[in-house]
């Protein structure tokens, strides 16, 4: 009970820091540093991973254990991050965003209503979330390629931010761990899962989002006096010392910053399967590729060609330094709530309440909503809680699918609604802005999903 207390208390002073301003990185690094102590202090749960060593010191366990997130995250999401930093800069620096956004722009800028444009550009991240299971990756990766096109549109950055920040929510994904997961707690198998009852309560949840969201930025711009026709023609820069270059690209130029996208699909289960590169690898690949365009653009010039790398290079180390380090922040707050038993508690509430099936169901939803705001984690608060539905189905005579899939699209809904998510303050670091304004974007499409989404898996499920 003591651990919860702290936890809570912690929070609040943590909400408050962040809507003060305060360095968020700082932030998040004490609290969870606090709690952990907090958690040694009182003995209410660990925290060191089964990789990591400890020092044979409770307390300089921490250390090791902010050592370890460092070293983990900087080898896999960390550098993702960074990798797609320095993609977009070095893509400024050669002019192929300019080259892209002045063709893309024309047909888009047929659309006259540009909060249409916020739909299509929501669909067209669910799009790429078939092949992309990180949402954080997913996110940065969409920002990335078409931001700069939708801020040329006059959409606001805090509207392109909330669309993206929400590309991952109510996922497609055919495969993955959370999937696999799910479909042997229905006794299903994963084709009959996905096909049967994901996809087909995903699409209507899908659409409610994208619509929701073109009412409430819409909502919310007003609110601000934003009006997209004053807009227009805005650049969206992610790293403000890479220049624009003065001389104008080559039209086909315009391709280069579609091509991850496009290589995603190409080297997936989709298309050529033979082949596994990563989205880090395909980054570089990209960059690779790019210096290519530019030695045969400069006929070979060293310099010219070293400039582009060394822009690239530098935009890594920034975004270590901003967005990676805001990330890496959020994993030890996170842990810190985990050790003080927080999630522990939130879970042994679904075991001591009894309610009907429906009832169950929002008794579900609610933890793992709950457990994903706080945690900022989607497997921080399904897996715990599906290693339980199977028997408690059971013991109900019900459908384990109307217990399960809510509870586990509700891990991804609810992930944007998180300030400490780690696609929510990478994003947020990317446009220069306060995580809980992206929440609040986000929110509304959020819950609207949620509600949409438990009704159709109920309906399916009859």
């Amino acid at each position: 009970m003591l651990g919860i207390i702290i936890g809570c208390l912690t929070l609040v002073v943590v909400g408050w820091a962040i809507l003060k301003g305060k360095y968020a990185p700082m932030v998040l690094f004490a609290s969870g540093a606090f709690m952990l102590i907090c958690a040694v202090m009182f003995d209410t749960g660990t925290f060191m991973p089964k990789k990591a060593v400890p020092t044979g010191n409770d307390y300089l366990n921490i250390i090791e254990f902010i050592r370890y997130m460092f070293s983990n995250r900087l080898a896999g999401l960390g550098f993702l991050i960074m990798t797609m930093v320095g993609f977009a800069s070095y893509m400024t620096h050669i002019g192929a965003n300019d080259a892209f956004v002045n063709i893309a722009i024309k047909p888009l800028s047929l659309i006259k209503n540009p909060y249409i444009l916020v739909f299509v550009a929501f669909l067209l991240g669910k799009a790429v979330s078939m092949v992309i299971t990180s949402a954080a990756g997913l996110g940065v990766l969409c920002l990335a390629l078409m931001g700069p096109a939708l801020a040329a549109l006059g959409i606001n950055k805090k509207a392109i931010g909330a669309v993206f920040v929400t590309s991952g929510a109510a996922s497609l994904v055919l495969l993955g761990g959370s999937t696999a997961a799910s479909a042997k707690a229905c006794e299903l198998s994963i084709l009959d899962y996905v096909f049967l009852f994901k996809i087909p309560a995903g699409i209507p949840t899908v659409l409610a989002i994208g619509l929701a969201h073109v009412f409430w930025q819409r909502y919310l711009d007003r609110k601000e006096g934003w009006v997209c026709e004053d807009h227009k023609g805005e650049t969206l820069v992610f790293e403000e010392d890479v220049k624009r270059p003065s001389t104008a690209a080559p039209k086909i130029y315009a391709l280069l910053p579609f091509l991850p996208m496009v290589l995603v699909v190409v080297f997936s289960q989709y298309c050529i399967d033979s082949i596994k590169l990563n989205i880090t690898a395909l980054m570089l690949l990209c960059v690779v590729i790019g210096m290519c365009f530019e030695a045969i653009r400069w006929k070979g010039n060293f310099d010219k060609i070293g400039a582009g790398l060394k822009v690239f290079l530098q935009a890594m180390g920034k975004a270590m330094a901003g967005v990676v380090s805001l990330v890496i922040a959020a994993g030890v707050f996170a842990e810190g709530f985990k050790a003080l038993g927080m999630i522990d508690a939130l879970v042994g509430v679904a075991n001591d309440v009894g309610a009907g099936a429906l009832g169950m169901s929002i008794l579900f939803v609610v933890i793992t909503t709950l457990v994903t705001l706080i945690a900022g984690s989607n497997g921080a608060s399904f897996y715990p809680l599906v290693e339980m539905v199977p028997k408690i189905a059971k013991d109900m005579g019900v459908n384990p699918v109307t217990l399960v899939l809510p509870m586990h699209q509700a891990s991804t809904i609810a992930r944007p609604m998180s300030p400490v998510a780690g696609v929510v303050v990478a994003i947020a670091a990317m446009l220069k802005m306060n995580p809980m304004e992206l929440v609040k974007r986000a929110s509304v499409p959020c819950i609207v999903g949620l509600i949409v989404h438990h009704i159709s898996v109920f309906v399916l499920a009859l």
